[in-house]
């Protein structure tokens, strides 16, 4: 294997473990904050950190006066919208549940791919990501394929609608014309302008609890900007986009772990056979995708 390829795995390895600890943070700091006071800390961190690493970008390009209400319309999509949805997803269901359906954004994906013509149609693929969506279909369910016994429906569409967000964000994302690391900078700083506008309108959007603060700093760290600049480094070393693409799967599988162990989470099996179908399926449709380019 070429030393440059070895490089990009272990980058990618590492945003793996990072990513796969973020639900487990999340559910234990809504004990202590409420969504919007967790996302008011992580997103005002992770707008320094991403603005920060920015600057050692090697493509540099000016900032344009233009580029602030877009970035605060983007902002308002992702990470505001994105991670109030999710954060309150999280708040109301097992955490086991909220990031298994949050997972089918990469099913959301690949049909908006397919839908919107940047990739070729093919019903086979059709039907293995309806496969993954039976998956998530088990998971907010337990495995009896109606609303009966759901645990929580409204937490569970909220989970789904976070990744339709995630989707249309990255359909939309590269409006702004920057490195990739200067333009999340700048939308993660719109939605600190959202934020602070409404600390400053006296919503109660800034914690008090110790508590909140360390694990919205953690979430700003580990889930909004380290793995994502982490992510970018693997994908520019790496000689198969592919291969480091495959790793992502692995997250969810990890994140279980860390809930059954650190918040005593017993795992449903509908959990687990769930995200089995959703990783499976995106597994088959992206074999296809390959095959057919």
């Amino acid at each position: 294997m070429h030393k440059d390829t070895q490089k990009a795995i272990l980058l990618a390895g590492l945003a793996l473990l990072m990513w796969s600890t973020v639900a487990t943070a999340f559910k234990l700091t809504l004990r202590y904050a409420t969504p919007f006071q967790l996302l008011f800390v992580s997103v005002l961190t992770a707008a320094v950190v991403l603005t920060a690493f920015s600057f050692f970008e090697k493509k540099q390009k000016p900032v344009k006066a233009a580029f602030i209400p877009v970035a605060v319309l983007m902002g308002s999509i992702m990470p505001f919208s994105y991670y109030t949805i999710l954060f309150i997803a999280y708040n109301r269901l097992p955490a086991q549940s909220a990031q298994i359906i949050n997972f089918t954004w990469p099913v959301f994906m690949a049909g908006a791919a397919m839908l919107f013509r940047r990739e070729s149609f093919d019903w086979r693929r059709i039907l293995f990501l309806l496969i993954s969506m039976t998956g998530a279909v088990a998971v907010i369910t337990r495995g009896r394929f109606t609303l009966t016994g759901t645990a929580d429906v409204t937490g569970s569409f909220l989970a789904l609608g976070s990744a339709l967000l995630w989707t249309l964000f990255w359909m939309i994302q590269d409006r702004i014309d920057l490195p990739s690391t200067m333009r999340m900078g700048l939308y993660f700083s719109g939605a600190s302008i959202i934020m602070c506008a409404g600390a400053l309108a006296g919503f109660n959007v800034i914690p008090l609890n110790k508590y909140a603060w360390f694990g919205g700093l953690y979430t700003g760290l580990f889930e909004m900007s380290l793995p994502f600049l982490v992510w970018q480094k693997a994908l520019k070393t790496t000689r198969s986009v592919a291969v480091i693409s495959n790793v992502i799967y692995l997250s969810p599988f990890l994140s279980l772990l860390y809930i059954r162990t650190l918040l005593q989470e017993k795992i449903h099996i509908s959990s687990l056979a769930g995200l089995v179908l959703i990783t499976a399926g995106l597994i088959l449709q992206m074999y296809l995708r390959d095959q057919s380019d």
